[in-house]
């Protein structure tokens, strides 16, 4: 568009046309919010560690061969927790040849006004209780045994394994 064209646009000959585009703009704005926009949100994780292993426990028991319907309850020694980044700084203060004192101080460091994430630890699972349709053969005891010993650690100490009725 030309200078006199714009000129003549804002100098009020041709009011209507601007206030159509305005209105145009806001319409288009307004159908925006309704159309989805192609992506897709992360499903939102649980508040509750406990109940995210369960499910992904009684999913995974329940395909060993013989286990059947299951159901699994799972206690933790702890909820998980996030390490930091950080710097450590040493100060030793010395008389006479001997060490008098010694100050370790550390502080995190931070980006984007919030502490650097290392790593975040998954909870600890502590002991675990299976109650599934195949519960009563020792073959799917073991088996559960296994798999539980080969994701947690977990000892057969830790662990029972019920006939579901």
């Amino acid at each position: 568009m030309g200078t006199e064209k714009l000129r003549a646009l804002f100098s009020g000959k041709k009011p209507w046309l601007l206030m159509l585009l305005g209105i145009l703009g806001m319409v288009l704005i307004l159908i925006s919010s309704f159309v989805p926009s192609g992506e897709t949100a992360a499903p939102a994780e649980s508040e509750d560690p406990t109940a995210a292993i369960e499910a992904r426990l009684s999913a995974l028991i329940s395909q060993i061969d013989g286990a059947g319907r299951t159901e699994v309850m799972v206690t933790l020694q702890d909820t998980g927790s996030t390490r930091y980044l950080s710097e450590s700084d040493e100060t030793e203060e010395w008389a006479e040849g001997l060490l008098q004192r010694k100050e370790t101080s550390q502080q995190y460091v931070t980006s984007g006004g919030g502490a650097v994430e290392v790593a975040s630890l998954t909870p600890t699972v502590e002991g675990v209780a299976v109650v599934c349709e195949g519960g009563g053969s020792a073959q799917v005891q073991n088996d559960i045994y296994e798999v539980l010993y080969a994701l947690y650690g977990l000892s057969s100490s830790h662990v029972t394994v019920e006939k579901m009725r």
